[in-house]
């Protein structure tokens, strides 16, 4: 049997820090069984619900995270008739921005929209719009991206 590799090792090491880190944690409030039915539905997570509670811990609102699911709740079971549209600038929308953008989503989609706002300065500049598995690319670098590829395709004319 070959002996594993360091990285192999390494990777091993560090998931069982996480693990005795977790079980350390739920020893010292006696929560060690209660404690693996959320581990298990937080492994089966989405990569989105993991960004937000990540975002939770970072801000120090994971205490609120039972209200946060209570609103979840109430929002997801009473509230059809606003959708969630993601929009991603490269630089913060500015208050005239944000309403223009948000007038145009709702006349297209003919709901009430709440805008979910990423900056992503590596997108240059324009807009990505996602709403219901749905993408709407507008950046500068998609539009560069295209580009390229239009330049790099073998069999150009030579007289362009």
């Amino acid at each position: 049997m070959p002996n594993p590799s360091i990285s192999d090792r390494f990777e091993k090491r560090k998931l069982e820090t996480y693990a005795r880190t977790l079980l350390e944690a739920a020893k010292t409030e006696n929560r060690v069984l209660e404690n693996i039915e959320p581990l298990k539905a937080e492994a089966n997570a989405s990569p989105e619900v993991l960004s937000v509670l990540s975002q939770m811990a970072a801000n120090g609102d994971l205490d609120k995270l039972g209200a946060v699911l209570d609103l979840y709740s109430e929002m997801a079971e009473g509230d059809e008739a606003t959708v969630g549209v993601t929009v991603t600038t490269a630089v913060p929308l500015d208050n005239e921005l944000r309403m223009l953008v948000t007038q145009k989503c709702e006349l297209d989609l003919g709901r009430n929209v709440f805008l979910i706002e990423h900056v992503d300065p590596s997108i240059t500049g324009g807009i990505i719009l996602s709403v219901n598995g749905r993408r709407r690319d507008a950046s500068v670098r998609h539009q560069l991206e295209q580009a390229y590829k239009v330049m790099t395709q073998p069999g150009m004319n030579s007289e362009v």
